[in-house]
């Protein structure tokens, strides 16, 4: 049931963006001259500054054509400028500052990956990638934990979700873009790092010595409980779509017609590529659309769903809390607003914007946002995230399994005597 094209790829979609015949723009040779003249004015007159001002310029068309609303090249520039003049650079490459300080300028989900740094963020999109392997997110400008993965160096340190980390090595994190963030927590396989970590409702912040390790990701958990398929979707990469279709195969070969439901938990998945996202629902649609984007108020892409539910149109139940964003919302949207499911559990994140990734002649990249989503036909989620239609809010510290028990129970499902048995009275 996987789909033979996509329209586009997704959300953190790779565009292998060859050396490209740019035409020249006025305006932004204009800005570019600028530059030159602070660059100068700066640095002196450098050997490399051709090809600098080659990769600032490919940048600058590409966001100049893509971003989602319409830019001035001149005040990009200036942001670029400014980041030259950064006295907290360290010993960063001229272009390196720029272009961090320009794209980081445009919106938190926007940045520029120098080529270390891209050739990472890369191999995570494959599930695997070197670091100290914790789910992490922006909370009011606090990198804060959404969960340590199992196995990993931080969960061996005592990392708890919702733990924020303030500073790394004794730098501090504020002020960073995610990306940028997660940029500075990767490195070498191997490498020590020390992390100052602010615990909720604990005065003192505790710092931890970690190493570094190579962390593969599970992105998809599944198992019968009762009569139910449960599938856990903890991110979108590019193995998510076909472990989904591996579990819808393992329920059908399991209980056949006696397969009452499936229970979706996507709690706390930050989402991923859509790509993923556009297979993923479309295992449970007939038709109907599943995503569109505009780009300064023009659709440019959009998926529908090609024929073939992989559950023959029995019930879904999707679990989503204010940690579920994205390719998620993607899925869940589309579901949702094609009566296809229901959501149980909390409002959603509400990060209705697709980013592209653009690969640059230096070996780095570009991420930065290039449209605005709908999911099944539905308006925008972004700003606002997904309404539940059945609310639940888990209780601390109450057993894993309890509120899995819930929404089985909203299926109107069997689920198994253990699951059965964590659910609590409410």
């Amino acid at each position: 049931m996987f789909r033979k094209t996509l329209i586009v790829a997704n959300a953190f979609m790779l565009l292998t963006a060859c050396t490209l015949p740019f035409a020249k723009d006025r305006n932004i040779e204009g800005a570019l001259d600028r530059f030159e003249a602070a660059y100068v004015e700066k640095f002196g007159e450098k050997d490399s500054f051709e090809d600098d001002r080659q990769i600032l310029s490919e940048a600058l068309t590409r966001v100049n054509n893509r971003y989602v609303d319409e830019v001035d090249p001149n005040d990009l520039i200036d942001e670029a400028v400014k980041g030259l003049n950064n006295e907290k650079a360290g010993s960063e490459k001229p272009i390196t500052l720029a272009l961090n300080a320009m794209m980081s300028s445009l919106d938190s989900y926007s940045a520029y990956m120098n080529p270390e740094s891209y050739k990472r963020y890369q191999n995570s999109l494959e599930g695997r990638f070197v670091g100290f392997g914790v789910r992490i997110e922006m909370r009011d400008g606090k990198l804060t934990v959404v969960k340590p993965i199992k196995g990993s160096p931080a969960e061996a340190a005592g990392i708890l979700s919702d733990d924020v980390i303030t500073h790394l090595d004794g730098n501090p994190i504020a002020g960073k873009t995610l990306i940028e963030a997660v940029t500075v927590l990767r490195g070498p396989e191997g490498s020590l790092a020390v992390l100052t970590i602010q615990r909720p409702n604990v005065s003192s912040p505790m710092v931890l010595s970690i190493k570094r390790k190579a962390v593969d990701i599970t992105p998809v958990e599944y198992r019968v409980d009762g009569d139910v398929g449960y599938i856990r979707i903890r991110t979108f990469n590019r193995k998510t779509a076909g472990n989904v279709n591996e579990a819808l195969d393992f329920f059908n070969n399991r209980l056949g017609t006696s397969l009452c439901g499936v229970i979706l938990d996507m709690r706390g998945n930050p989402g991923g590529l859509v790509s993923s996202a556009v297979q993923v629902a479309d295992e449970f649609l007939e038709d109907g659309n599943i995503f569109a984007a505009e780009n300064r108020g023009n659709k440019f892409s959009e998926e529908d769903a090609e024929a073939g539910d992989h559950i023959n149109g029995r019930p879904i139940m999707i679990m989503l809390n204010k940690g579920s964003a994205s390719a998620a919302e993607i899925v869940a949207g589309a579901l949702q607003n094609r009566h296809r499911a229901r959501i149980f559990g909390e409002q959603s994140y509400g990060k209705g914007t697709m980013q592209t990734l653009y690969n640059l002649d230096n070996g780095g990249g570009l991420r930065f946002t290039t449209g605005r989503f709908t999911a099944g036909g539905g308006a925008s989620f972004n700003g606002t995230g997904l309404i539940p239609d059945i609310k639940d809010t888990v209780i601390k510290n109450e057993n894993e399994l309890a509120p899995v028990a819930r929404a089985g129970r909203a299926l109107a499902c069997n689920l198994s005597v253990q699951t059965a048995a964590a659910a609590i009275t409410r």
